[in-house]
């Protein structure tokens, strides 16, 4: 099954699309969507999708920044890209940049189809090529996308440890086992998701105690603990003291 990003400012057209077919009847699986250029380059560099389908127009980076960006960072996914105009001059452009092909709004079925029987024909080619390398190429491509794989997600904790992180979530974001993620997580920082996730928060947390007079009840829900007494019990856990006491002895 190959995996597809979808990308359009408008959520009815994202929707629409999403909706439009079956995906699994062509060989595809939806695996990530996004509402704007720059938030879809982020998206689509930690999953490496097969296919990327971009509306032209999104605020941030268009779908033509998008494709070139894409293809300078050598990532050779299959793209189509999407737009309500029919300028050649976009579709010229997209082709100049290795795109796939061009859809004008509203998507018919059809085409769309079409070229997705198209392109998995492609992308079975390019895997049985893939597949005739040497085993040691294989073993440090392997190696390299895993340690990709395993800076990303650090990253993505550290980025969104205030909101309701989980495995659940990650496996979400990653298409990746619960499982295998928390085993990536483990070898990366020596510590399990749940206690790497507590560390960021509670350093964020002295921060805050630190450097600002928000209320303790605010730092906590600013660093992901909605529940005060909670966030007090876990913080005492983790190093000895309250919150109030850190910040007297500051």
């Amino acid at each position: 099954m190959y995996h597809v990003f979808l990308a359009d400012d408008e959520p009815w057209a994202l929707m629409t699309l999403k909706n439009m077919i079956e995906w699994s009847d062509y060989g595809f699986a939806v695996s990530g969507e996004a509402e704007d250029g720059e938030q879809a380059l982020a998206r689509i560099n930690r999953t490496a999708p097969d296919l990327i389908i971009s509306d032209i127009r999104m605020p941030g980076m268009d779908g033509l920044a998008l494709l070139q960006t894409i293809r300078d960072s050598g990532l050779r996914a299959e793209v189509l890209l999407v737009s309500g105009y029919t300028d050649f001059e976009y579709a010229r452009k997209a082709l100049q940049f290795g795109c796939a092909g061009y859809l004008v709004k509203p998507v018919e079925e059809k085409e769309l189809t079409e070229y997705l029987v198209k392109i998995k024909q492609r992308l079975d080619e390019n895997k049985a090529a893939g597949e005739g390398k040497a085993g040691g190429d294989k073993q440090e491509e392997g190696y390299q996308s895993e340690k990709l794989q395993v800076q990303a997600m650090v990253k993505y904790i550290q980025e969104h440890y205030a909101q309701a992180l989980t495995l659940q979530v990650l496996s979400g974001e990653f298409k990746m086992s619960e499982s295998y993620i928390s085993s990536l997580i483990k070898k990366r920082t020596g510590k399990g998701f749940s206690e790497h996730l507590m560390e960021i928060r509670i350093r964020k947390a002295q921060e805050y105690l630190r450097t600002t007079n928000d209320s303790i009840e605010t730092i906590a829900e600013r660093v992901g603990y909605p529940d005060y007494f909670y966030f007090t019990k876990v913080y005492k856990k983790a190093t000895g003291i309250s919150p109030a006491a850190y910040r007297r002895q500051l």
